[in-house]
């Protein structure tokens, strides 16, 4: 088992809570990032086109190991 930490960024801003989390591996706390980004989203996704919301996965030695992000994107196809 391995410990990550989750930094947060969305509407309100940035959260480094001092939680450390027990996963197998970085992959098993990717899907829980993944996990968490979604009940952010419930929330309200990202407010203007290029706004972005993130969960950076945080490994025991305090160095990013992944991000994931959802990124609001609007396109107006022409008719």
């Amino acid at each position: 088992m391995s410990g990550f930490q989750f930094r947060f960024s969305d509407r309100v801003g940035d959260v480094a809570p001092d939680e450390v989390y027990e996963f197998p591996d970085l992959f098993e706390a990717i899907e829980e990032a993944k996990r968490v980004l979604a009940e952010m989203a419930l929330d309200g996704i990202p407010p203007a086109p290029g706004a972005s919301m993130t969960v950076e996965v945080v490994n025991a030695a305090g160095i990013v190991s992944a991000k994931v992000g959802l990124t609001l994107n609007i396109e107006y196809p022409s008719t």
